[in-house]
């Protein structure tokens, strides 16, 4: 029987302890923390519970256009929100715990460092295991200028902490996590301003899903400044100030750190079993996860391939998989989808248009704008589109991009097809439900390929610029 020891218990080293588990190894689980790591107790799922909590109060504030009438006062208890989602992420918690005795994975509490290539050390105790997986994850990152205190000044592990929510706050960021606390605190009744430092908001996503989050955030009243990297925050006397060289540009009550998360590679034995890391931390690892290192393999965010925590489980299954002999299925990165919970919805995969211009690739673009559908309608939420890039020459599934209610579900039928290296038309020829978000998949996929059902006739058809299929 293989022993595989672990370091780290979050979505990469709880999973590949189940993995391996299930598959005949003795695992060794090892963390000072309860496990579930950043996702389950600060990222995730807390902020997920919250999301919802949002837009059931965002429904609330419309029940008017639903034909409903609601009497009284109408308001977020930040207390009762806090108690709501530390109760699910207890319940979590112990779920993970369970499914490890379920799996006789010996846990043990306390902070693992490797003394050399085949031994790791934790309180006074070393585990000489046949493998090790590095799942030490990451943790925000903020540069000392900053002055994070935890308190005024804060990143988005402090902010959960919080026993109150200031009256303004600025994000300093601009991706996934800054967004989604912005469209949060904003539902919640906090007055956001962001700071970002490039052009755009999410600039990993398509240029079109940025412009429309943007635009619905205006609307909302979150207040964006673009264009300003922050060089410093200190504390003014009307709060938390922000400067961009020497100039204060904005100011608010408190503010949230959102600039990106960064490996938790320090001080965990890497430089006495021989294992490199890159100029940012992160542990540098081939295709299947090794490191310097033949049987220790380092999977999730520590290895700086994703911050995704579903990223971070498939990574952990195939490194356990390689180092168990067993049969293994390659992680495709291009095809491991990202969701964002904003107000709209995000969900994407694969390539953006600008990077299918970047490897000069042959593309046609399909898209649907939701206001087209009954769906949309029903639940008053008719912001939004699905993109699809298809490639010209041969017809496969590039990319899919959705902003809108349900992104977050419908962007896997594009994960799918991508996965499988599998074609638009598969997509135009599967029936999909009426009336559903999902029909927007279809008739984007129709817009690529000749003409969608719903739109006007196309210019380009006339024209015979696109991939006919009739």
């Amino acid at each position: 029987m293989k022993h595989l020891a672990i370091l780290g218990g979050g979505p990469a080293g709880y999973v590949a302890a189940s993995h391996a588990a299930a598959h005949g190894a003795r695992v060794t689980l090892i963390d000072a923390k309860p496990l579930g790591g950043t996702c389950l107790h600060q990222g995730c799922i807390p902020t997920k519970v919250l999301v919802e909590s949002c837009a059931l109060l965002e429904k609330f504030k419309r029940a008017d256009a639903f034909g409903l009438k609601i009497s009284g006062e109408l308001s977020a208890d930040w207390a009762s929100l806090k108690g709501r989602f530390t109760e699910i992420v207890s319940m979590l918690g112990d779920g993970i715990d369970q499914l490890m005795a379920d799996r006789d994975v010996t846990c043990i509490r306390g902070y693992g460092r490797l003394l050399d290539r085949s031994t790791i050390g934790v309180n006074d105790q070393t585990v000489s295991p046949d493998a090790i997986l590095i799942c030490t994850g990451s943790r925000p990152k903020a540069q000392p200028s900053f002055n994070v205190d935890g308190a005024k000044i804060g990143t988005s592990d402090d902010l959960l902490n919080w026993s109150d929510l200031p009256a303004s706050i600025l994000i300093i960021g601009s991706g996934i996590i800054a967004c989604e606390f912005a469209c949060i605190l904003d539902t919640l009744g906090v007055d956001v301003t962001i700071v970002a430092s490039g052009a755009r908001l999410m600039s990993s996503a398509d240029k079109d899903v940025s412009v429309v989050l943007q635009r619905q955030m205006r609307k909302r009243g979150i207040k964006v400044i673009f264009n300003s990297r922050i060089t410093s925050l200190s504390h003014g006397g009307s709060g938390v100030e922000a400067f961009c060289e020497e100039k204060i540009i904005a100011t608010a009550e408190r503010a949230l750190v959102a600039v990106g998360r960064e490996p938790n590679s320090r001080d965990i034995g890497l430089e006495r079993a021989g294992i490199s890391v890159n100029d940012n931390g992160d542990i540098v690892v081939d295709d299947l996860y090794r490191t310097d290192v033949p049987d220790i393999y380092a999977v999730g965010d520590v290895n700086g391939r994703s911050g995704l925590a579903h990223a971070a489980s498939a990574q952990a299954k195939q490194a356990v998989d390689h180092a168990l002999g067993r049969r293994y299925t390659m992680v495709r990165e291009r095809a491991i989808p990202v969701a964002v919970f904003t107000n709209p919805e995000i969900g994407y995969v694969g390539r953006s248009e600008d990077e299918a211009k970047q490897d000069d690739l042959e593309y046609v673009v399909g898209k649907f704008d939701l206001r087209a559908l009954g769906r949309a309608h029903a639940l008053g939420e008719i912001s939004g589109f699905v993109k699809v890039i298809v490639a010209k020459d041969t017809g496969h599934l590039l990319g899919l991009h959705a902003i809108g209610p349900h992104a977050s579900e419908i962007v896997h039928e594009g994960a799918l097809v991508i996965q499988k290296y599998g074609k638009a038309e598969g997509m135009r020829a599967t029936v999909h439900a009426h009336p559903t978000i999902a029909e927007a998949v279809l008739e984007a996929v129709e817009d690529a390929l000749g003409q969608a059902t719903h739109k006007p006739l196309s210019n380009k058809r006339q024209a015979n610029d696109v991939l006919q299929y009739s």
